[in-house]
């Protein structure tokens, strides 16, 4: 499906004005992001005895709040914005940099939209459920670390790139009643960025696929 269509899609039925009532669900609970971060040795620039290979890095997992809003379309589908307070997420070093520890800090703010089907009837306490969706994740507040900016030879500067990929996943919910509920779920996206460090002169980079996976859980209040 294509990627404008499918986002367009979920933020329309989020939009929509439904005249059932319970069409709008907010969840807020917890999520905890397990980073499988894939990512060459660093370039550079500069003299090769500045960068001693294999120098690489790997992303720390990390744990926020979840906040979800959910439109009800009909019966089965579901239009999904998922969010949640940006985190901040650890770089550590590997390889020749692993001795340094945690070298970068960044923030990163992911919203995801999805449209989601759920299986079962409307009427049933317990649905199982799959979606896909697009996910945008923007990186700031990037900032080196004492370690890492000894381990770059100074102060060092560090940008990351916008990432749009497609996302999926899979959960159940429970209602209580028509107006709380449980949902848990597990979520996968395609997110990767261009990470640029800058020491001086010298400029360090690699490209960043962080894999993502998300394990959420959230009660939702409905009206």
């Amino acid at each position: 499906m294509n990627i404008r269509l499918l986002a367009s899609m979920s933020v329309l039925a989020l939009a929509s004005g439904g005249v059932l009532a319970q069409d709008t669900t907010i969840g807020l609970g917890a999520a905890h992001i397990f980073v499988n971060a894939k990512s060459p040795n660093l370039s550079s620039n500069g003299p090769a005895f500045l960068t001693p290979q294999p120098a690489g890095i790997d992303v720390k997992d990390a744990t926020t709040v979840l906040i979800t809003v959910t439109r009800r379309l009909d019966d089965h589908w579901y239009g999904e914005l998922a969010l949640g307070v940006p985190p901040r997420q650890e770089v550590i070093g590997a390889g020749t940099l692993a001795p340094f520890g945690v070298i970068a800090k960044v923030k990163q703010a992911a919203p995801t939209a999805f449209l989601n089907y759920r299986f079962g009837a409307a009427g049933s306490a317990l649905r199982p459920f799959v979606g896909v969706g697009l996910n945008y994740t923007r990186f700031y507040d990037a900032a080196s670390t004492t370690s890492g900016s000894l381990a770059s030879g100074g102060p060092t500067k560090i940008q990351l790139s916008k990432s749009t990929g497609l996302a999926a996943q899979a959960g159940v919910n429970y209602q209580f009643d028509k107006t709380w509920s449980l949902c848990l779920s597990v979520i996968a996206a395609d997110v990767e960025s261009d990470m640029t460090a800058t020491t001086g002169s010298i400029e360090r980079k690699t490209h960043i696929k962080f894999n993502p996976r998300v394990l959420g859980v959230a009660v939702g209040y409905s009206f």
